[in-house]
């Protein structure tokens, strides 16, 4: 195994078949090795995004599947990034809306964001959001306050 993230990320980068091990490190019992995997992931799909989309059943079902903190705020940024229908989308919303109960505040905050990014334009999606992130802007830690403040400016202008 690769032992840091910038190693794995230029052994990708080189060798493109072995991304599905970092996807699959994303399950991953070992917790070092799901988070340096979501690291990696992160990082190699910041220039080339099509790197998810084969994955993308995967990282849907990985949603339900995963309590570690360094992977759900991970998965809550790849979700969002994948080309979804609308019944994806507000599945994932569903689903990824048990994240919110999560004692991770990085998580909760990365959360409003997907959220919010799901909802995209759709008015029936927002309507249900809005006061998810209403109520965290009201009530959560400073970095949701300060997340939900910019994301409800957007949300309204929908």
């Amino acid at each position: 195994m690769v032992k840091g993230v910038d190693n794995a990320v230029e052994t990708v980068k080189n060798n493109p078949t072995l991304f599905t091990v970092l996807i699959d490190g994303l399950s991953s019992e070992n917790e070092l090795i799901a988070m340096r995997s979501a690291d990696a992931i992160e990082k190699l799909i910041k220039n080339n995004l099509e790197l998810l989309h084969p994955y993308k059943n995967k990282l849907m079902a990985l949603v339900n599947n995963v309590t570690q903190q360094e992977v759900r705020w991970h998965l809550c940024q790849f979700i969002p990034r994948l080309s979804l229908s609308i019944d994806e989308r507000k599945k994932m919303i569903v689903e990824l809306q048990r994240y919110l109960n999560d004692k991770s505040k990085i998580v909760v905050t990365f959360t409003m964001q997907a959220l919010a990014d799901l909802a995209g334009n759709d008015k029936k999606m927002i309507q249900k959001i809005k006061p998810i992130i209403e109520e965290l802007t009201i009530n959560g830690s400073p970095a949701m306050k300060s997340r939900g403040k910019n994301l409800l400016v957007k949300l309204r202008s929908h």
